[in-house]
């Protein structure tokens, strides 16, 4: 089945579950096919599965050491979409739109050169302002990313990789899952999606495996969704548990809806490492 197909499927399972969550589902999957209508050249990172292979066996992730761009206009293209999805949503857009003539000509694919560009452009905005510029530059990468990368959605990463690290572009997990029929727990990356499996029973985030400072807590009693946190480090993971949930799960939505999760891990004084939205 096509993964587009799968992902309107959990969305409209969500939107029946629980028609509160609508408004934000209808705006997540206006951006969600944003990769699929807006760009005209995917694979601008040419590499065969078999290079991709070789590089996972050298230790590497996908894109390291690996030099390549996005064209400008596809990339404005983008974040003007998602200029008009905030705009509909009732933010100030217009000095976003004025943004978009100061961005370099090639845009790099690195998050932090592309977050250090919008840092030099900070006097120009408001707190909100600034986050919400963090929030488009990172969601239109996202969109590049997983355009890019859903060609090496299949390969077995657990016969490769072991760390906590993405596979793909070296970037950390946002959100992980227990899945249905083993339990093993599988992470997935907040820049291009990927999910790879790994060890259950260690911090992805600082690597401590020291059981007396891992623990995990519930909202509302649901034990199907749950916040672990890492008392060594004090940073917090969204989990969800296919058993308890009866289903499998797609991550990139399931932290969509989980958003009350963060909130609650916030309110109890754990950090998301990412520190973007």
């Amino acid at each position: 089945m096509d993964f587009n197909t799968e992902i309107d499927k959990e969305i409209a399972y969500y939107k029946n579950l629980n028609p509160k969550l609508i408004d934000l589902l209808d705006f997540f999957s206006r951006l969600n096919q944003l990769q699929y209508l807006s760009i005209k050249q995917p694979y601008v990172f040419t590499t065969s599965k078999d290079d991709a292979l070789k590089q996972l066996q050298q230790d590497k992730y996908l894109t390291e050491g690996k030099q390549w761009f996005i064209n400008k206009q596809d990339f404005n293209n983008i974040f003007r979409e998602i200029i008009k999805l905030l705009k509909e949503r009732g933010e100030k857009t217009e000095v976003f739109e004025n943004l978009l003539m100061e961005l370099p000509e090639k845009i790099p694919t690195n998050p932090e050169e592309l977050i250090k560009w919008a840092n030099q452009h900070q006097n120009k905005l408001e707190e909100r302002g600034r986050n919400t510029l963090t929030y488009i530059l990172w969601q239109a990468l996202s969109i590049f990313y997983q355009n890019e990368f859903k060609q090496f959605r299949n390969i077995d990463y657990q016969r490769y990789w072991t760390k906590a690290t993405c596979p793909v572009c070296g970037n950390l997990p946002k959100i992980s899952k227990l899945l249905k029929d083993t339990g093993k727990r599988v992470l997935a990356c907040y820049l291009c999606w990927t999910e790879w499996p790994v060890h259950r029973l260690v911090c992805p985030y600082c690597g401590n495996k020291d059981q007396d400072k891992l623990s995990y807590f519930y909202a509302d009693g649901n034990k199907a969704y749950r916040v672990d946190i890492c008392n060594a480090c004090n940073h917090y993971l969204k989990t969800i548990d296919e058993k308890q949930l009866g289903r499998e799960t797609i991550l990139e939505l399931e932290d969509v809806i989980t958003y009350h999760l963060d909130t609650l891990a916030f309110s109890e004084g754990y950090q998301n490492p990412l520190n973007l939205l």
